[in-house]
């Protein structure tokens, strides 16, 4: 399983948001957060997809609730979910239960805590492994005594859920009449999601159960239960989703029953705020209006929501038998927007490493594509562990120096050819592959055999540049998007000899709109972009021809080459207003388990065709386990620096 720092990140801004909203003389909140997650202050990371308390992952959320009695704030948190192992989660998860029970002066319920635990939780290791996700939520004010606890039952499904809930009810209350009438109905129109307690005492406290409508089932069927089907209700629920539809899977009602009678004491219908896709504004317009409607105090949601870095994650109404309301609101932390800091994009790379080395083969090498002629391996590896290379150089990362060490190790004790490197052991050696090879080695500071450095030489075709085979037909030809990085990988001598050579073929390969023809590639932002990286490491100049172009005709509508074209903006130092947008949306791209998707990019051009940038022929591939789109990633943001300048609040981004 892979990490997240991301989720990390967010959980830190969660912390201190709710440090933010915290009523006055609350000390030692943040603390509570971290004991609450059973972590450290200083733990940075934890697994992708930790939690389902939120829907990207994040084990926190906070919960303002609005009544007759005012505004107050809980804390909830799905602890341990920095273990990957089910049992340590496990014990962590039911420590951490037990000691905020103490902690929340709740001690009267320690007893019927501990049945609740043993009821409805398997009781054996095998079992427990089908929980991917934790085991139990928990909710705690900064003030007020009492605790909120619930056990997740999605995993068991629904016969054995409903199963252990109505047993569990039979042990813990003194009456169940009213409740396995109630349960008897649920069973046929609702799947249950989590059951525990909410209190302090045995008199203040209920017996808690939540559930998700079945497929084919709507909330109107809960109409038997009076108060779903209560005026109060149906207002929250016109209100609420005045312009917008609200799935099965975003629906969230529960019901509860008082410990020392047994009877119903209050319902709740929690709304997923994601299908609920109000602006900020909007969102203040149903809150004010729903604290309206029941005469509540409208909770102050400025904070929250003009941060636009947070979002409403539910909201719901809960109403108790005699009909009191209370509005509760869950805050999570949303997709991040504005212009990134270096922070975050150190968050991004150090997942996307993560990633890369969670992938790579044991005996150091990547594979990836699918072609004809099979997977590529030389070539990947070569490419990926560059990248890992200059990310770990960077940033000093041992893991991700130690991977590209270990893929260069791999590249050097398998040769397949007597001189460079190609797509895999059976296509022959490339200039590409080579270049990639000879770059790694020199970014690691390791010896490369002159028969390699000399490839490039015998591939330089004249009056052209470096040809990526030697056969056959237009392969053979000189390709520029090759050209860049086999001239780099060459002697010293070679350098000097085909300077002009390299020069010439530069003004010659570059087109009117300013960017490099690219042989191999759909686009031709990959070939820009490494022409500007490697003159920028050889301390030469972009020619100084003007060109133009429409940069609003350009859409990119993948990572690869939207990770490209940030690099041409960075190496031609465009408004950092526009390079920080581009960034956004590349970081907003990137998955939880830190990868960026693939994309079809990679030309295979027919053998026959000299000239695809006019009319391109052949087949393109999708890199699916998406190798060389990380990799491609890394090398640009791994050297685009963001920093604020002196005097204000302005990010600049540099190339370093």
């Amino acid at each position: 399983m892979i990490r997240s720092f991301r989720l990390g990140q967010k959980v830190q801004r969660l912390i201190s948001l709710a440090d933010q909203l915290k009523p006055a003389n609350t000390p030692y909140l943040m603390d509570k957060c971290y004991r609450l997650l059973d972590i450290h202050s200083d733990s940075e990371d934890f697994n992708t997809a930790a939690s389902c308390l939120n829907n990207d992952g994040v084990p926190l959320q906070l919960c303002l609730t609005s009544s007759n009695k005012g505004i107050s704030m809980r804390i909830i948190a799905d602890p341990g979910a920095y273990h990957s192992d089910p049992e340590q989660r496990y014990s962590s998860s039911i420590d951490t239960l037990l000691y905020f029970i103490d902690e929340s002066q709740s001690i009267e319920l320690k007893e019927i805590a501990t049945k609740t635990i043993d009821m409805l939780l398997p009781d054996n290791m095998d079992e427990r492994k089908i929980y991917k996700q934790g085991f139990v939520w928990i909710g705690v004010s900064p003030q007020k005594p009492g605790i909120a606890f619930y056990l997740e039952m999605a995993p068991l499904k629904h016969e054995k859920g409903w199963f252990r809930v109505e047993n569990w009810l039979m042990h813990i209350l003194p009456n169940t009449n009213e409740a396995i009438v109630i349960i008897n109905k649920l069973k046929k129109y609702c799947i249950v999601a989590s059951a525990g307690l909410e209190g302090s005492t045995l008199e203040n406290s209920r017996a808690k159960i939540y559930f998700r409508m079945r497929e084919s089932y709507n909330f109107a069927d809960l109409k038997e239960i009076d108060l779903f089907s209560s005026e109060a209700m149906k207002d929250f629920m016109t209100i609420a989703t005045a312009q917008y539809d609200v799935d099965s899977e975003g629906m969230v009602m529960s019901i509860g029953f008082n410990l020392l009678t047994g009877v119903l004491v209050d319902v709740k219908t929690d709304l997923c705020g994601h299908c609920l896709r109000y602006s900020p504004a909007e969102w203040s317009s149903v809150i004010a209006t729903l604290s309206k409607r029941y005469s509540i105090s409208s909770p102050d949601m400025e904070l929250i929501l003009n941060s636009k870095e947070y979002q409403i994650a539910f909201i719901g109404l809960g109403l108790t038998i005699d009909h009191t309301p209370r509005l509760n609101i869950y805050i999570k932390h949303g997709s991040q927007i504005g212009i990134p800091e270096s922070d975050e994009i150190s968050g991004a790379l150090k997942d996307s490493m993560r990633y890369l080395i969670a992938v790579q083969n044991k005996n150091g090498s990547w594979d990836d594509y699918f072609l004809p002629v099979g997977q590529s391996d030389q070539w990947v590896t070569a490419y990926a562990a560059q990248a890992l290379a200059q990310y770990g150089k960077r940033s000093g990362n041992i893991d991700a120096l130690n991977a590209a060490k270990k893929a260069a190790e791999w590249l050097s004790d398998n040769r397949s050819y007597q001189s460079g490197w190609g797509f895999n052991a059976a296509t022959g050696p490339d200039a590409d592959s080579t270049g990639m090879a000879v770059a790694l080695f020199d970014e690691l500071d390791l010896p490369v055999n002159e028969e390699d450095r000399l490839f490039f030489r015998r591939h330089w075709k004249e009056g052209e540049c470096i040809a990526t085979y030697t056969e056959p037909e237009a392969w053979a030809s000189g390709h520029w998007d090759v050209t860049p990085w086999g001239y780099h990988g060459m002697l010293p001598e070679d350098k000097k000899t085909f300077l002009a050579p390299f020069q010439s073929a530069l003004g010659a390969n570059r087109m009117h709109t300013g960017f490099w023809r690219s042989y191999w590639w759909r686009n031709p932002y990959y070939s820009t972009f490494i022409t500007l990286e490697v003159l920028d490491k050889l301390g030469m100049e972009e020619p100084h021809e003007a060109y133009s172009y429409d940069p609003s005709q350009i859409q990119i509508d993948n990572a690869f080459d939207l990770a490209c074209y940030i690099g041409i903006e960075c190496l031609r130092q465009y408004p950092n207003q526009k390079i920080g947008a581009h960034i956004r949306a590349l970081l907003n791209w990137q998955a939880d388990n830190g990868q960026w998707y693939g994309s079809a990019n990679l030309r295979v051009t027919d053998n026959f065709c000299y000239e695809p940038w006019n009319n391109p022929s052949g087949t393109y591939y999708e890199d699916r386990k998406s190798i060389i789109t990380n990799a491609t990633v890394m090398r640009v943001l791994s050297k685009t620096i963001a920093s604020k300048t002196p005097l204000n609040s302005e990010i600049m981004y540099n190339w370093m």
